[in-house]
C-alpha cells in the first residue's frame, strides 16, 4: 500500500463552515469515482497553534493506493482534475494551503 497524507489550509476567504461542507461533501466524494484510491479519510482539524507564525491547519488527508504508478494515474483522471477545480475553490495552492508527503513508515505505539 502506497500512503499519501496532505495537510491542507482553506483559503482566507472561506469560511470554516463553508470550508468544511464543499470538503466534505463536494470534493471529497469525488474520490470515489477514481478506482486507483484505495482509501480517502479526512481529519478536519481545530488548530490549537502556539503562536501566530503560520497559519492555522485546517484539515489532514491520509489517502491510500496500490502503489505510486497508481497515483499518478489517478492524478491524469478527468475526475481528478475536476476535483482539483474545485480544491481551487476553498484551499490554498501553494505547498503552505496543500501540502503533501509519502508515508514511510507508520509506528504504533498505542
Amino acid at each position: 500500500m502506497f500512503t499519501i497524507t496532505v495537510v491542507v489550509r482553506k483559503r482566507s476567504d472561506v469560511s470554516t463552515e463553508e470550508f468544511r461542507r464543499i470538503w466534505k461533501e463536494v470534493y471529497g466524494p469525488m474520490y470515489r469515482q477514481l478506482p486507483q484510491v484505495k482509501s480517502y479519510v479526512q481529519y478536519h482539524l481545530n488548530d490549537h497553534r502556539k503562536d501566530d507564525a503560520e497559519e492555522p491547519i485546517d484539515g489532514i488527508v491520509l489517502m491510500s493506493f496500490d502503489s505510486e504508478d497508481a497515483m499518478k494515474e489517478a492524478w491524469n483522471t478527468e475526475t481528478y482534475k475536476r476535483a482539483a477545480k474545485v480544491r481551487e475553490t476553498i484551499m490554498r495552492e501553494t505547498a503552505v494551503g496543500v501540502h503533501v508527503g509519502w508515508v514511510d513508515d507508520i509506528v504504533k505505539i498505542v
